[in-house]
């Protein structure tokens, strides 16, 4: 399964390391939506908006999405979690491809809209 990464674990992201496992399938991806800065060393994204946010795209092994889901505070606890999954369009090259993407759950994370779309890792 694709996952679009647009924070801290792109590459040179401090949490890159949790893919060590995947494989990088695009360095440029686009998907549509926003992307905020939330003042806690990582962004958030959201898909009301049109902004292009860019990003990464890997292929994830079974074995890694648990890590993954933790790390991104998405447990499937409705209460608590403040990311949830989604399967959006993605493109690279021209092409779409389907991928999953961490989109921010708590509004209270969207502290400062990114124009650009660009996480920029220097951030943390």
């Amino acid at each position: 399964m694709l996952l679009f990464v647009y924070g801290t674990l792109k590459t040179g992201g401090k949490y890159h390391f949790y893919l060590e496992e995947a494989s990088l399938k695009a360095e440029q991806a686009v998907a549509a939506g926003s992307l905020y800065d939330t003042g806690l060393g990582y962004p958030a994204m959201r898909l009301d908006g049109t902004d292009q946010i860019h990003g990464e795209v890997y292929e994830i092994p079974e074995v890694l999405w648990p890590a993954i889901d933790f790390l991104e505070d998405c447990t499937g606890d409705e209460a608590t979690d403040l990311y949830e999954k989604a399967v959006i369009p993605v493109e690279v090259n021209g092409e779409v491809l389907e991928a999953t993407v961490y989109l921010a759950k708590d509004k209270e994370l969207l502290k400062t809209k990114i124009s650009g779309g660009v996480w920029d890792i220097a951030y943390v």
